[in-house]
């Protein structure tokens, strides 16, 4: 058996419940305009040692990503060739940033209203793109650290003060069997 619970705490139980009823989730807005993140098709070199050698596969980046990053070239990126699209659950080594303001806003979350600290760059309906994300490769895994390091040196002016960061992912090749 459990303990017996207090006047206090079913009186918040209550307050929880009715505020749960009595809460009307926004309405979408017909026609608003949608964020485009348009993606492009690069050529990625698999680093992984399970990988067949010189394997390729043609993989989606993002194309502001690619172009914050340096480009294409920068990235040890080729274009998209015939290469076969990459195997189910495969993640490619991937740099990530995210640009801020160098002053965070508080402001109020439209639905609840409850506060919360904004670190990206410009305001919150300005629809301004502050977080990156692009495919990384080499053409031998001994080097893929130093190019890491040179977009990372390259980038740290660009991403706005002390709360903006770079990182980087290493890339998921999945390798299973089956059967008898």
């Amino acid at each position: 058996m459990g303990r017996r619970k207090t006047v206090a705490e079913l009186q918040k139980q209550l307050q929880y419940a009715q505020a749960r009823a009595n809460y009307n989730p926004p309405a979408r807005e017909a026609g608003a305009a949608t964020q485009r993140r348009p993606k492009i098709g690069v050529k990625y070199a698999v680093l992984s040692p399970l990988a067949e050698a010189d394997a390729a596969f043609t993989v989606q980046a993002s194309k502001e990503g690619v172009a914050f990053f340096g480009g294409v070239g920068a990235l040890g990126l080729a274009d998209a060739a015939t290469d076969p699209s990459a195997p189910k659950g495969f993640q490619p080594a991937k740099l990530l940033a995210m640009v801020a303001d160098a002053t965070p806003q508080l402001v109020r979350a439209k639905g609840s209203n409850r506060p919360y600290i904004r670190y990206g760059k410009g305001t919150r309906d300005s629809n301004a793109q502050y977080n990156y994300s692009a495919p990384i490769t080499a053409d031998a895994p001994a080097n893929l650290k130093a190019k890491v390091t040179g977009v990372i040196t390259a980038k740290k002016t660009q991403l706005g003060g002390a709360y903006g960061r770079i990182w980087f992912e290493p890339e998921d090749y999945p390798y299973a069997a089956s059967g008898v």
